[in-house]
């Protein structure tokens, strides 16, 4: 079949390799032309691309088992795997920045034999009686079987055909730094990342590739002081500060390798592929990524989520006589039962961490979330059996409830979760 992807990002470059390799023609269009040959790659559209980044086990195992030639080729470009101590090898994740994840996939997608990339706009999906036909691209209609949108969040892309997104502002902001290491035997050699939580913020020290690492905070956003954290001097004093950031940030160790990038509008949403659950938005039209669900990316799902909804899509169209409409209503099924608990995960674990940080109590009438029962796991290591596989992704957030009971009894006897760093009052001075 014809299969065009509108969006050239980690998803839509995922879903052309493996469409391609199955036998389909793929047409990839995305706006931005690709890093340069020199100098930074400023990534068109994606607000995040400088922020730090990790790629959980879900889109590690998606790729060593549909695409493992491109999983070595990150481990060649310097990406660094790391787990929990005493994790299962299938729990791991990859540590690289966003660049070097996103230029391999690239490449390897405009090598890959029956992938066809083009920079361009994207203007509107092409429908006649119901049916994808293909894609409007700056001005000029491209012909397809079948359609995937696989675009950022901020696109408009097919909204006509859809129903609403649930969700919307997660409610935190964070500014982040890169730096990188004066010997190259010294760099950040942290398993997984480092997270503090402060009185009013969470501190996080994200390793990443070849001798690359970031320190990140991460703060309510109606807390406007940590916009002065976007001046360079200032970051570093205040890194200075926190404990598990300090010995990241050493002059004498580390050198900062790009100013502070703050970002914000960040967002918990999950949308239906069409109208409706199990309605298609027209026949041979298909969401993927962040037209389906955005999560906070402080917890790094994103990918372990979406390549594998793309690997059922891959699944589906392999048989020709498949019914479009019937594969739309699988993947709605498919992200019913694997990204909408987590979407719920994300929405309460950061209710509930917003509260804390902006000086509310935590409310024992509601359900006990992922958050309090992680950091109940600190003073019961009895309750690491369920928080463990919750956080190596080898359960869903359901496994939690069974860890309710204690906690229950844990908050009853006056416990509480804790943030161990400064207040904010002395980071930022």
């Amino acid at each position: 079949m014809r299969i065009a992807i509108a969006g050239g990002g980690p998803v839509g470059a995922f879903l052309a390799i493996g469409l391609a390799r199955r036998g389909h023609s793929v047409l990839v269009i995305d706006r931005d032309p690709g890093p340069p040959r020199s100098g930074d790659w400023t990534r068109v559209g994606v607000m995040q691309f400088n922020q730090p980044h990790g790629f959980r086990s879900g889109a590690r195992l998606s790729l060593i088992h549909q695409l493992p030639d491109v999983y070595q080729a990150l481990l060649t470009a310097g990406s660094r795997i790391g787990r929990l101590p005493q994790a299962p090898d299938e729990s791991a994740n990859i540590f690289c920045r966003r660049s070097v994840f996103e230029s391999t996939l690239r490449e390897a997608a405009r090598r890959q034999e029956g992938v066809d990339w083009r920079t361009g706009h994207v203007d509107d999906v092409i429908i006649d009686g119901g049916i994808a036909g293909g894609l409007v691209v700056d001005g000029v209609g491209q012909l397809a079987d079948v359609v995937v949108v696989a675009t950022g969040k901020n696109s408009h892309l097919g909204d006509a055909l859809r129903g609403p997104a649930e969700g919307g502002l997660c409610g935190f902001s964070s500014v982040s730094r890169s730096y990188r290491s004066r010997n190259p035997g010294d760099g950040c050699d942290l398993p997984v990342p480092s997270v503090v939580e402060g009185p009013d913020y969470l501190s996080m020290v994200m390793p990443s590739d070849s001798g690359h690492h970031s320190l990140l905070f991460t703060y309510p956003a109606s807390n406007r002081d940590f916009r002065r954290l976007r001046d360079g001097l200032a970051f570093d004093r205040a890194a200075a500060a926190v404990p598990n950031l300090s010995p990241w940030r050493d002059p004498a160790r580390y050198e900062p390798v790009s100013d502070p990038v703050v970002a914000g509008n960040l967002t918990n949403t999950y949308r239906h592929q069409g109208p409706a659950r199990g309605v298609a938005p027209a026949s041979g039209l298909f969401f993927i990524g962040d037209a389906v669900t955005t999560l906070n990316p402080a917890y790094g799902l994103y990918l372990s989520l979406a390549f594998p909804h793309a690997v059922h899509l891959m699944a589906r169209l392999a048989d020709p006589g498949s019914d479009f409409g019937q594969i739309s209503a699988e993947l709605d099924e498919w992200a019913e039962q694997h990204i909408y608990p987590w979407y719920l995960d994300h929405v309460r674990q950061d209710e509930s961490i917003l509260r804390r940080l902006t000086g509310g109590e935590l409310d024992l009438a509601q359900p006990v979330t992922a958050d309090v029962v992680c950091s109940a796991a600190a003073v019961d290591p009895t309750l690491m059996s369920l928080v463990g596989p919750y956080l190596a992704l080898l359960a869903g957030p359901d496994i939690l409830d069974g860890a309710t009971p204690r906690v229950r009894r844990l908050l009853a006897d006056g416990w509480r979760p804790i943030g161990s760093g400064p207040p904010s009052a002395t980071v930022i001075g």
